[in-house]
Parts: C-alpha cells; sequence; structure tokens
C-alpha cells in the first residue's frame, strides 16, 4: 500500500500542538519569553534574572505575595509581583539574586519546620535623603510594654554615645536593627557587620524576621550590641 509522503510530518505537527494546548488549558505548561516554567517544578537555583515574582512563585508553588515580602521593597518602590528579578536591583537598595536565593531557602526550611508561614511585610518607611542620619523615621511598629525601652521617634540628629540607651537584655524580636542602634548610640552600619551580616542587609526588618530568613539569632544581636559599647 503506497503511504503519502505528508502523513508523517502531519502527524507529528499534531501531536505537538496537542501537547501544548493541553498543557496550556491545565496551567502545567506555562511560558515565560525565555523558556517553559512549569508550575511547581521549580528549585530555588533556577530563579533566574528574567523571570518575575510571579513566575518563580509557581514555579516554587508557593503563594506570589509571600514571595514578594521576601524581597523586601521598600514602600513606593513600584515592585509588583510582576517585576523581574533583573529590575530589581534599580529598584530595591542592596538586592542581588543570589542573596534572594539564600534568603528564599532558608524561608522554605522555616515553612518545613513549622516556622512563621507568611514573611513580614516590606518596611513602609521611605528611604533617608542622601547624607542624613539614621532616625526613628522607620515606619515599622515600635514594641510596647515594660520590656520595649525603644525611641519614641521624636529624637533627631545623629545618634551619639550619649544617648539614653537601651540593655541589651530587652532588646526584643519586633525591633529592629534601626532601633537597636538607634537606642544604644552606635553606627548602624557596624552593628550589622557585627552580627555578621552583609552590608546589604535590610536594617528596618523584624529581629524575628531576620532570624527566620538569615538563621542569625537575637541573643548574637544582643552580644553584638555588648561587644561595640564595651
Amino acid at each position: 500500500m503506497k503511504v503519502n509522503k505528508w502523513l508523517m510530518p502531519i502527524l507529528g505537527a499534531v501531536l505537538f500542538f496537542g501537547s501544548w494546548g493541553v498543557g496550556e488549558v491545565t496551567g502545567s505548561w506555562q511560558t515565560s519569553g525565555k523558556t517553559a516554567v512549569v508550575a511547581g517544578q521549580l528549585t530555588v537555583g533556577d530563579l533566574k534574572g528574567w523571570m518575575t515574582i510571579r513566575q518563580a512563585a509557581e514555579g516554587l508553588g508557593v503563594p506570589p505575595a509571600d514571595l514578594l515580602a521576601v524581597v523586601g521593597a521598600p514602600e513606593g518602590s513600584g515592585v509588583t509581583v510582576d517585576t523581574a528579578f533583573k529590575d530589581l536591583e534599580a529598584l530595591v537598595p542592596g538586592f542581588s539574586l543570589s542573596d534572594f536565593r539564600t534568603k528564599v531557602t532558608a524561608w522554605l526550611d522555616a515553612r518545613k519546620s513549622g516556622g512563621t508561614a507568611i514573611p513580614s511585610a516590606a518596611p513602609t518607611s521611605r528611604p533617608s535623603a542622601p547624607g542624613a542620619s539614621p532616625q526613628a523615621t522607620s515606619a515599622a511598629p515600635a514594641p510596647t510594654g515594660s520590656a520595649g525601652g525603644t525611641p519614641t521617634g521624636t529624637r533627631t540628629g545623629t545618634p551619639t554615645g550619649t544617648g539614653t540607651g537601651t540593655s541589651s537584655q530587652t532588646i526584643s524580636g519586633s525591633m529592629t536593627l534601626r532601633q537597636v542602634a538607634d537606642a544604644n548610640g552606635i553606627a548602624l552600619a557596624r552593628l550589622i557587620a557585627e552580627c555578621g551580616l552583609p552590608a546589604s542587609t535590610n536594617p528596618d526588618l523584624t529581629l524575628k524576621t531576620l532570624k527566620d530568613t538569615t538563621g542569625v539569632e537575637i541573643q548574637a544581636v544582643r552580644d553584638a550590641v555588648q561587644r561595640i559599647k564595651g
């Protein structure tokens, strides 16, 4: 029996486009314009600069809003879940994809072990003007109660060693690195370095969030303050 020479090419095309159509309908095949991103099949090491936060979240199988919170973009930066990682370096001070992968890995490990399921929201304060001293301008909530001992937010000027200060034992997980440095009259950059954190660390995240994402214990921050103050 004679077989039409176009039969096999036509069957191959039908099979290909049929598979693609089923994948689009079910959502198991999503195209990014660069390569295919399969929902729930990415690892942290697979995150690339061309991906958006939404694509990465779908590939990792986590809510996009949670992954956006890990980015820690300041308010007014214009960052959304549809922003590509390669664009975040210009929008989020100190952002790098390699550091982000490390934070996401720590966060996912914390989720598996029953830790915080959703990261703390990004700081709501806008960055200080160039040359301005670290102030209590952060909108991060100040701890209340007798154990707080935190700055009131009305202080002005560069912190000095003659500030009111606070005992290292009163430093709590709801405080930020900026609040700790401000309350103890020490340089914020010195505190970050003494804690063993990278210079790009967001100083307006709470110590609890830093513990969940970087593994740095709150006691380590207390010890760093004691070493700096001598």
